[in-house]
């Protein structure tokens, strides 16, 4: 079951050559996006029977939403509350595909509270699922509340942005695993921002967390698993289609493959593997599984830090 962010991407793409500070042709397009939904579709793809719960308003985005549910087979179990705007997330990607800046409209999201989680068709597939992947969109006693109502459920977190990880301080020795970027763990372990993803791993450990995914844009993914560090090193992406949801990707088909009992290093060269496809031509569908596979077998073996 994944909890969070679900609503509308908008993603204005410059055409080259990109100029800082200046207007630039591109083009703008939308589709249905979120931490929550990303990783909803990744795992749906990944041949999971998953479930989303997300909060929306009462105007268009939400008939995006839905139909995108729908579509990739997932479970629809969102609160509407049809006197608000839904959420939106608006970004600026270069003439390379990389992100510029981004805009999150996610004041929908504080309406989340734990009380919503006491309905009793969500208790129920909170308590039947196999795991549970959260984002850090929704409040910080509200992932708290999910650690009590479903103890014995392994407990993943998407950390989103360094301005709202830290609303998972307070859950950080329930977690089974989470999933962060270098500035993002910094942050919650209380560093400095340039911090290394293995200092920042260390500090988290020291504060109860036991698994950790730190990505570091190209470069090593740092893993805390077992009180050991590992860097796993992604497949090469040759050309940048999109590198929204890609995050979303990895921890999702990470997780997933953590469920089925493969160690989390390993684990991490598939979900690395399904991130690199996603950036170079988009989500990978059902048949193109094997290509994920395929494409991790080739990655260089992780490698122990001391």
């Amino acid at each position: 079951m994944c909890l969070g962010a679900a609503h509308v991407d908008r993603i204005a793409r410059a055409e080259p050559p990109y100029r800082t500070g200046a207007s630039n042709p591109g083009r703008l397009g939308e589709q249905a996006g979120g931490a929550a939904l990303n990783a909803a579709r990744a795992f749906a793809r990944w041949g999971c029977d998953v479930a989303l719960m997300s909060g929306r308003g009462g105007d268009a985005s939400a008939l995006l939403v839905e139909s995108e549910l729908a579509a990739e087979g997932v479970e629809d179990l969102c609160i509407t509350w049809l006197d608000r705007a839904g959420a939106s997330y608006t970004a600026l990607l270069d003439d390379g595909g990389e992100l510029v800046a981004g805009v999150a409209d996610m004041a929908i999201y504080d309406l989340m509270t734990p009380r919503v989680l006491r309905r009793r068709h969500l208790l129920q597939t909170l308590r039947e699922a196999d795991g549970l992947l959260v984002d850090a969109n929704l409040p910080a006693a509200t992932l708290e509340a999910l650690a009590v109502l479903a103890p014995s459920v392994p407990l993943a977190a998407i950390a989103v942005s360094p301005a709202k990880v830290v609303r998972l301080r307070g859950v950080l020795p329930d977690l089974h695993v989470l999933f962060a970027s270098r500035r993002e763990a910094a942050r919650l372990a209380g560093l400095a921002d340039d911090t290394s993803p293995a200092d920042s791993c260390r500090a988290l450990g020291d504060l109860g967390l036991r698994r950790a995914v730190v990505t570091d844009g190209p470069h090593g993914v740092t893993v805390l698993g077992g009180g050991e560090l590992h860097v796993v090193s992604p497949p090469s992406v040759d050309a940048v289609r999109d590198v929204t949801g890609a995050g979303d990707t990895l921890a999702a088909i990470t997780f997933a493959a953590s469920l089925e009992g493969t160690a989390l290093p390993k684990a991490v060269r598939l979900g690395t593997a399904a991130s690199a496809l996603h950036i170079s031509s988009g989500l990978p569908t059902k048949g193109a599984l094997d290509a994920c596979f395929a494409l991790a077998s080739r990655s260089p073996a992780p490698i122990s830090l001391l």
